[in-house]
């Protein structure tokens, strides 16, 4: 949650007001979070009558469209190299991602940024004084900015429940991040009161970071949940409709002296004796299944179009399609993973930032955010024979380097040409095993 303010001091009035408003981002974020869980509006269906079928299907197309967003696009791990020469900083830089295993925490940020919107990180020094940063769900961050262009991050609120041992009783507390110190509070019905002194946290900025989801900051999910209740509840009455026929009435004509003996007995012997003009037949609701079928068919075309998540069963996704039919298949897909890219890369910024700044107050060599390339690979099957043949076809037209790049397999094209410049230098089966120059092995016999 964002908020502007033209105001460069907030007073405890002002974050007690700020606190309280936030009620709302609050219950609408567990909501998004209840459906990815597989928590639906479904769950409150209410019975048509005491004894009639009741069923309440899950189908958690939330949950599916996050897993293929998240995995799409941080499936494959952030890879960092610099622009520069300056490669011992940014080995520093990394030992301090390595710390905090940052390949998994990057892919939690996704998934809640996925989810809620927004995901945001919280940077803090533990008891080594080695730099940290941790997931904060979305619903406990309100950032408030001022009313510039840039929306520069004045405070960031932290409002947070901690609850007892048994998981019912809870108390509130808020934390205040400026620029300089955090500021503990504890919150009760829109009242806040102060906690200790502020303590300094010794970062040269609001150690807080954004991701946002999209300029928007929607869920991936967020626009079709009306669809997915749509298809639960249709999935569902189905169900319903089915135990309805099974469960279904038997209507005797003409034999109104039948008592529940008889029919006990009509049960038992599978026999049914009819008076002249009587009959006999189940009363069931007539169900037009192709109706039905369509109209989820359309429901679950409507969620993968909304949502521009395809449908992996889809028989267009066979395992002999060529990559270029495969991407064009995914296209609406890597819209959304172009968007999420750009939003999560400044995020990565402004952690390289805030990071840098923190090991230039411990004495050591900062790095420039901006001199560190920061590479996003979409996670898609790469048709490396594909590959191999364009690069092929183009050698002589374009430089090795460029060529090497278009490889998938190929991290970074410099270090493979330098290593190609090295195995050129050893003998001439490419192994890099240099032989001496009177004709001796390594170890100076000679060969023959």
């Amino acid at each position: 949650m964002r908020i502007k303010t033209t105001q460069e001091m907030l007073t405890l009035r002002d974050m007690e007001t700020i606190v309280l408003s936030h009620e709302r981002d609050i219950a609408h974020k567990k909501m998004l979070m209840d459906y990815y869980l597989g928590r639906h509006h479904i769950m409150g269906k209410a019975e048509r009558s005491s004894g009639a079928p009741n069923n309440k299907l899950v189908s958690n197309y939330c949950e599916y469209i996050t897993n293929m967003s998240t995995g799409f696009f941080l499936g494959q791990p952030v890879a960092y190299k610099t622009a520069t020469e300056n490669d011992e900083a940014l080995n520093v830089l990394l030992d301090v991602f390595a710390y905090n295993d940052e390949q998994a925490h990057n892919l939690e940020l996704a998934e809640e940024a996925s989810i809620k919107g927004d995901a945001y990180e919280l940077l803090y020094t533990d008891e080594e004084a080695q730099v940290r940063f941790a997931t904060v769900p979305a619903e406990e961050i309100i950032l408030v900015c001022d009313a510039s262009l840039e929306e520069r991050i004045m405070y960031a609120i932290r409002h947070y429940r901690v609850y007892d041992v048994g998981g019912y009783g809870y108390r509130e507390y808020v934390d205040v991040y400026d620029r300089r110190a955090v500021a503990h509070y504890e919150y009760n019905s829109g009242s806040m009161r102060p906690v200790g002194e502020p303590e300094p946290h010794y970062f040269d900025d609001v150690p807080v970071v954004e991701y946002p989801n999209n300029r928007q900051h929607r869920g991936d999910f967020e626009g079709i949940i009306s669809l997915v209740d749509a298809y639960n509840k249709a999935q569902s009455l189905t169900l319903d409709d089915m135990e309805d026929f099974t469960d279904a009435f038997l209507v005797l004509t003409g034999m109104s002296g039948t008592s529940s003996d008889d029919v006990n007995n009509m049960r038992r012997s599978k026999v049914m004796l009819l008076d002249e003009g009587g009959g006999a037949q189940w009363l069931i609701k007539n169900l037009n299944d192709t109706y039905i079928e369509n109209i989820k068919k359309r429901l679950q075309n409507d969620i993968h179009k909304f949502s521009n998540i395809p449908d992996m069963t889809d028989d267009s996704f066979a395992g002999n399609a060529s990559g270029v039919a495969i991407k064009y298949k995914l296209i609406g897909l890597e819209q959304v993973r172009s968007r999420k890219e750009r939003g999560f890369k400044q995020g990565l910024q402004r952690r390289i930032e805030l990071i840098s700044g923190m090991l230039r107050t411990k004495g050591g060599a900062g790095i420039d955010f901006r001199d560190v390339d920061i590479t996003f690979t979409a996670n898609i099957p790469a048709d490396t024979q594909a590959q191999a043949q364009m690069v092929s076809q183009l050698k002589g037209i374009v430089s090795d380097k460029t060529l090497l790049s278009q490889l998938s397999f190929v991290a970074d094209p410099t270090a493979e040409l330098e290593e190609l410049a090295k195995q050129s230098a050893g003998d001439d089966y490419g192994f890099g095993i240099e032989g001496n120059a009177d004709g001796g092995d390594e170890n100076g016999n000679e060969t023959e």
